[in-house]
């Protein structure tokens, strides 16, 4: 099938579907992956698909969801397939109410102009090969405007903490980043989506809606403070660990002093 005959039966390329939500074919793929999206309508080759119409209005539901709601992918998914094993319909409306301000005060960082993911690279210091990587496995999220695939918000701190690891002596030569990065994104999305079932089932029916914002907003901010002291305290804890360890290892072998 040519792509000027899948147009006529409605039907997208990826890239089409990129144009029409303003949503990086990368991120588009990321969300097949992930069971967010269902399988291609039509795969005419290894390397050639088409999605119908449905696809570009799933993938603005969750671009909706994920960057204006606050809300992690595997609650996306259940959102979207009405999975209440997961996340009841009360549990829903409450999360979905969790906007405007909260949404502004976490996400928003004002002042900082977006940046072009093709100079992203130049603007962090950092390979191409990364930025992709990042990508891939959803540590960064580009948008795209009028064609072009930009870095906004939180994803601008980020390129610019990413840099600074690296500038500090934490290269991708001395510690992979396929063996850091999936175990920071695997335990802080645990943690996340964690955190989101038990707020929100504490919440739900208790707590005024006029408040509800006020209240989500203050638990982000304060649960980041606790959780950076508590892994610090987890991180000397572990090196004490390891100091005993090391000491009785010696003393059993009679190498300690």
């Amino acid at each position: 099938m040519t792509a000027s005959a899948a147009k006529k039966k409605g039907l997208y390329r990826i890239s089409d579907l990129a144009r029409q939500t303003g949503v990086s074919t990368g991120t588009i793929k990321f969300y097949i992956r992930e069971g967010l999206l269902p399988p291609p309508t039509l795969k005419t080759g290894r390397n050639m698909a088409y999605y119908d119409r449905s696809f570009v209005d799933r993938i603005r539901t969750i671009k909706e969801l994920q960057r204006k709601r606050f809300l992690p992918l595997d609650v996306i998914k259940a959102i979207l397939d009405r999975d209440s094993t997961v996340i009841s319909q009360r549990e829903i409306d409450t999360l979905l109410g969790l906007e405007g301000r909260f949404y502004e005060e976490v996400l928003l960082v004002p002042g900082r102009d977006p940046i072009p993911r093709d100079k992203a690279h130049e603007f962090a210091g950092l390979e191409q090969e990364q930025i992709d990587y990042y990508v891939e496995i959803g540590i960064l999220t580009p948008i795209v405007r009028d064609g072009r695939e930009y870095f906004e918000g939180d994803d601008v701190s980020l390129l610019e903490t990413l840099a600074a690891i690296q500038n500090a002596g934490l290269t991708d030569r001395l510690i992979p980043k396929e063996l850091a990065m999936p175990m920071y994104v695997k335990a802080i999305g645990d943690l996340a989506r964690n955190e989101l079932r038990m707020f929100t089932r504490a919440v739900t029916g208790k707590v005024d809606d006029a408040r509800l914002a006020e209240m989500a907003l203050s638990a982000v901010k304060l649960v980041e403070q606790f959780i950076l002291i508590l892994r610090r305290k987890a991180l000397l804890r572990a090196i004490q660990e390891l100091r005993e360890e090391t000491d009785e290892k010696e003393a059993k072998s009679g190498t300690g002093h």
